[in-house]
C-alpha cells in the first residue's frame, strides 16, 4: 500500500492540499510542469515556491513515482540533507526526515554516494553547524530514550547521546548531580548488559554502537 502522505510537517500556503493532489496527479499522468501549473490555476513559481517544502513534488516534476517506496528512502534521504546542510545536528537532522541517525548510518554505509554526501555536506557545514557545546539538555524525554537505547544493549552511553543528540558530558554531569538520574541511567547500562549477554548465548550479541 502506497502511503501518500508528505514525508515532512512542512507546508506552503500556496498550494492547498487538493490542489497539490490534482498537481501531482496531471505530473504523475505526463503533463509538463507548465501544463500541469496551469491547469490547476498556478503560475510556475506558485509550484516551484512549494518544493523546498514538499520532497514529493520534487519527485513528481522530475518525471518520478513519488509514492513508490523507493522514492520514499530517497525524499527522506534528501529531507535530511537539506537540514544537516543548515546547520542541525545529525541526530536533529535525522528526526526531521522521519528517520534516525542509527539508519542515516546505514545508509551510507550501504550507498556509496549517499555517504559521500553525507560527508561532504558535514565538511561543508563545519564552519557554522551546531556545536558540541550547545547541544540539548537532558530532558525527561530524552531521557526516556537514552535509557530505552542503552537497554537494548546496542548502544554505550558515548553512541546513545549521538543518537538523541544530547552531550555526552551532559549525561555524566546529570549523573553526578541527580542520584535518581543516576539510579535509573546504572539499572539500563545494567539491562543493557544482560541483553548482550542473552544475546551471546543464542545467535550472537548485537552490534554494538561505540
Amino acid at each position: 500500500m502506497r502511503d501518500t502522505t508528505p514525508p515532512t510537517a512542512l507546508t506552503s500556503d500556496r498550494i492547498g492540499p487538493d490542489v497539490r493532489a490534482e498537481l501531482v496527479a496531471r505530473l504523475r499522468g505526463g503533463d509538463s510542469l507548465d501544463e500541469a501549473a496551469a491547469a490547476c490555476g498556478l503560475t510556475l513559481q506558485d509550484v516551484l515556491d512549494q518544493v523546498p517544502y514538499d520532497p514529493q513534488l520534487a519527485i513528481a516534476m522530475a518525471g518520478r513515482d513519488p509514492y513508490a517506496r523507493e522514492e520514499a528512502r530517497i525524499a527522506k534521504r534528501s529531507i535530511f540533507l537539506s537540514q544537516l546542510a543548515l546547520g542541525l545536528r545529525i541526530s536533529d537532522a535525522a528526526r526531521a526526515a522521519g528517520t534516525s541517525s542509527s539508519q542515516i548510518r546505514r545508509w551510507a554505509e550501504e550507498d556509496p554516494y549517499f555517504g559521500q554526501a553525507y560527508r561532504a555536506v558535514i565538511r561543508y557545514t563545519a564552519e557554522f553547524a551546531v556545536s558540541k557545546r550547545t547541544r540539548a539538555n537532558v530532558v525527561p524525554e530524552r531521557a526516556e530514550r537514552l535509557f530505552a537505547l542503552l537497554e537494548s544493549g546496542r548502544y554505550s552511553i558515548p553512541g546513545a547521546s549521538t543518537e538523541i543528540g544530547i552531550g555526552e558530558g551532559a549525561v555524566y554531569a546529570r549523573r553526578r548531580r541527580d542520584k535518581e538520574f543516576a539510579a535509573r541511567l546504572q539499572q539500563a547500562l545494567e539491562r543493557g548488559q544482560a541483553a548482550r549477554e542473552a544475546a551471546a548465548g543464542g545467535e550472537g550479541a548485537p552490534a554494538r554502537h561505540p
